[in-house]
């Protein structure tokens, strides 16, 4: 990782002596954070899910927002099989039109080397003119650098990967940073987002109808001038002859490979690998209705630094203004709620329209889908991601699943958590050091896969892939993972989980101890036991006095007592999932894994306020709430029984 910041269920668990998440080497470090930008909520595939009390789904705009107009391998693959090289033209579409020289700029192309000669690869920054777009009239520059492979022969074409960066940060323009691709015969071309790094534009959170026009400049730029470019059949077979494009990179730059995906009808893209990306915005910024004040507040000011080392503010003033009007309303707006909702990848697979783009008089261009184009995706998603957590990477997983591709997810440690924003005192307290770096499930490094998962599905060694695990796989610790069929959830896979009564705990809301009230529900046998998969929640939620005084907030996660340490529970992968308002709540909460041991307590945990939401975990709208609430229902969680380590 480079910075990019059912019975027949039953059956086949009753037989697993915990598949081994991987084959590839094991991690010698973590990977340098993602920072990324990132939720109304859409459920988990299969949930049900009735909106809590207050969401933001159907809250009225608080101010009329402005409207706007209009890891390396150790063994080098062989290079490909050479191929003549291309003008760019197509089979079934015409070649499309490099886009002009940004102003100021004269953009210089090495020439490959002639005949069958060879020569060292080079690299070279491009700026274009993108656009227009309903924010730049007359267009945005667009700059990117374009990495050779190590070594470059005439006659002889490459696949080009696509890199981009965490948000608010620039491109890397370091070929070392690439060796892994370089070395093994791939050319790499590293891009800032619009509003960061060199670009032009304004920071619109991945616009598909800004960054998507943008990033389809660069591609396009790519067909039309890389000689040496190699092609093929898209993976839909609709058309025989486009560019052989891949992307990588996390968070931010994890968000831009689905906008590429969604947004070039050329379907160029055939191999993706995705990292600690969300699936929903608006579940992941606001979730249950609440502002996740740490990360919101990061984000939001990483956003006014953002570009090339200087300090300027780059979002457009669209997102200043709702963040500033949902902060102090302490609830997201509709118009914020259309608008991250049209940047995230659920929007090309619930079907569901969005009516505006960025406030009133605004609209999208592109219509909501059920389904991505075909696609191989390799999605990795943080275990321990108090950002974009485990349910983004299954929701990722089950959209990109409907285009009928090759799609694999794994989840690691590591992740947002890594960088410290918010604090995890239960990864340290309960794991060896460095825990929350890692960057492997089970055995598996995400390294190694990737260069694997590129040399299968970009230059066709289909045996590269032999020893990545076919089916999901559970971190649950750095070294020790667990493969299983398919992701367990109440819907899918019912008879992997347990059902148990929590009673009636009260919880204060808005207790600034952030001590959890704590309910024991299950203690592990004797040869311990695994919990994997995205517990459900049946709750009501009353005020205990009878009468609310305000909007309580309560906040659940799954906590684990362990044997070798009673003074205090373990928050579960330190995840939290927030309830806005009194009322009935029939929803998932957040998937995660742990291997308890014998004697291990699993029990459910309330806070009545949590470090991510410090801000206004407590706040209605106009006053702060200290409020007593009783909890009745039933919490279902995926317990597997023991299963043998795979380390």
């Amino acid at each position: 990782m480079r910075q990019i910041l059912g019975a027949a269920f039953a059956a086949a668990l009753a037989t697993i002596s915990l598949s081994a998440c991987g084959g590839g080497g094991t991690a010698t470090g973590g990977p340098v954070p993602f920072v990324g930008s990132g939720g109304g909520s859409t459920p988990a595939p299969g949930a049900s899910a009735s909106p809590a009390p207050g969401a933001s789904g159907a809250a009225t705009p608080t101010a009329t927002p402005t409207p706007r107009t209009g890891g390396s391998s150790p063994t080098p693959t062989p290079a490909p099989t050479p191929t003549p090289t291309s003008s760019g033209s197509s089979g079934g579409n015409a070649a499309p039109t490099a886009p002009p020289d940004a102003p100021g700029h004269t953009n210089v192309i090495p020439s490959p080397p002639p005949g069958t000669s060879c020569r060292a690869g080079q690299q070279y920054n491009i700026y274009v003119t993108s656009g227009p777009t309903d924010i730049s009239p007359s267009g945005s520059t667009e700059a990117f650098t374009v990495f050779e492979p190590t070594t470059i022969c005439g006659g002889q074409t490459y696949p080009v990967i696509f890199n981009g960066p965490g948000f608010g940060s620039s491109r890397t323009t370091t070929a070392s940073s690439f060796s892994s691709f370089l070395n093994n015969g791939y050319g790499v071309i590293a891009v800032d987002q619009a509003g960061e790094g060199e670009d032009g534009g304004k920071i619109r959170s991945m616009d598909p109808d800004q960054e998507g026009i943008m990033l389809l400049a660069v591609m396009n730029w790519a067909q039309a001038k890389l000689t040496w470019l190699a092609y093929g059949p898209t993976n839909d077979g609709a058309d025989p002859h486009e560019p052989i494009f891949g992307s990588d990179g996390g968070s931010y730059g994890g968000m831009y490979q689905f906008v590429m995906l969604n947004v070039d009808k050329r379907h160029r893209l055939r191999a993706i690998v995705p990292q600690i990306t969300p699936s929903n915005l608006n579940y992941s910024l606001f979730p249950g209705g609440i502002i996740k004040t740490l990360w919101d507040n990061e984000l939001f000011a990483i956003g006014q630094s953002a570009g090339n080392g200087t300090s300027r503010a780059q979002f457009d003033p669209f997102q200043n203004q709702i963040f500033v009007n949902d902060e102090i309303a302490n609830q997201e707006d509709a118009y914020a709620h259309d608008f991250f909702g049209y940047h995230s990848v659920d929007y090309f697979c619930n079907g569901q329209s969005i009516a505006t783009n960025g406030g009133a008089g605004t609209a999208p261009h592109m219509p909501p889908t059920t389904a991505p184009p075909k696609i191989n995706a390799m999605i990795w998603i943080g275990i321990r991601d108090t950002l974009f957590d485990f349910n983004n990477g299954y929701n990722n997983y089950a959209c990109m699943q409907r285009g009928g591709g090759d799609v694999r997810l794994f989840s690691y440690q590591t992740g947002h958590n890594a960088i410290g924003t918010v604090p995890d005192p239960y990864v340290s307290a309960f794991y060896p050091a460095n825990d929350d770096q890692d960057s492997r499930c089970g055995t598996l490094s995400e390294a190694t896969a990737e260069l694997d998962w590129f040399n299968a599905y970009l230059k066709g060694h289909t045996g590269a892939i032999a020893g990545i695990a076919t089916q999901p796989c559970f971190s649950l610790s750095a070294g020790d993972g667990v493969t299983l069929p398919q992701v367990p959830t109440l819907t899918t896979t019912p008879n992997l989980f347990k059902t148990f009564d929590i009673g009636a705990p009260v919880v204060v809301s808005g207790d600034a101890s952030q001590n959890p009230t704590a309910v024991s529900l299950y203690t592990a046998p004797a040869g311990g036991t695994v919990l994997a998969g995205i517990p459900h929640i049946v709750f009501d939620v009353a005020p205990t006095s009878g009468v609310s005084t305000g909007t309580p907030m309560v906040f659940v996660g799954v906590g684990i007592l362990h044997a070798s340490n009673t003074a205090v529970w373990d928050l579960m992968d330190n995840e939290v999932k927030p309830l806005r308002g009194i009322g009935h709540y029939d929803i998932d909460i957040i998937g995660g894994g742990a291997r308890l041991q014998p004697g291990d307590q699993l029990g459910v945990l309330f806070f009545g306020l949590n470090q991510q939401f410090i801000g206004n975990g407590n706040l209605h709208p106009a006053t702060p709430t200290l409020e007593p609430i009783t909890i009745t229902g039933k919490i279902s969680l995926p317990i597997l029984g023991p299963m043998a380590s795979n380390i």
